[in-house]
């Protein structure tokens, strides 16, 4: 598989500005065909690297609130678990593991303060939850949009069944709330087994 360079990084940089920009116009970006483009473009995605297309919505302007960072504190074991549940409460919109004091950082959507007491009460309803921090996010600044990248890494990616470094086909799929990648659809299907048991 060859690695990234210069154009797919361009690619990747204006459609992060204009998911909807069109192929002809991307084309001329980067002064290739609309036909060389395409196949830029579906490779991106088809190596997992372009997720989705989407919008961005100023949530500021839908809905009273403030979006939120709530950090928890739980025994490492029970992190993923822990994560996988909370992921499914329908005021976050990301987790992340972290190190330090607290192993879970929580961004919910924009919320408004009963809205946050009454997700506060969720979360300390866990008996995983040994300690939490609130932090609330009351303005922001214009979101960048360029891509910054200094070193490409080669578009080598490790199974997440076998942990073998591969190149080639992906095989990708979420299970519990992540995106996987695998060598082969027999990790996959491997993974998805031992998942199952876990749960």
């Amino acid at each position: 598989m060859r690695p990234l360079d210069k154009k797919d990084l361009i690619i990747l940089e204006e459609l992060i500005k204009d998911g909807r920009i069109s192929l002809s116009d991307l084309a001329e970006k980067i002064n290739l065909s609309v036909p060389a483009t395409a196949t830029r473009v579906e490779k991106l995605v088809h190596n997992g690297i372009i997720e989705n297309f989407t919008i961005n919505i100023d949530f500021s302007l839908l809905v009273d609130g403030k979006p939120n960072l709530i950090l928890i504190k739980t025994d490492l074991k029970k992190a993923e678990t822990l994560a996988n549940t909370l992921y499914k409460e329908r005021f976050v919109k990301n987790i992340y593991f972290t190190t330090g004091k607290y192993n879970l950082l929580l961004l919910t959507h924009y919320i408004t303060d009963s809205q946050k007491s009454q997700f506060l009460s969720v979360i300390q309803s866990f008996e995983e939850v040994q300690d939490i921090d609130v932090l609330w996010l009351y303005d922001d600044l214009k979101a960048k949009s360029e891509l910054v990248v200094d070193d490409l890494k080669s578009m080598k990616i490790i199974c997440d069944y076998c942990k073998r470094e591969f190149s080639g086909e992906i095989f990708s799929k979420v299970i519990g709330n992540k995106k996987r990648y695998f060598c082969c659809n027999t990790c996959l299907t491997e993974f998805e087994k031992r998942f199952a048991k876990e749960e």
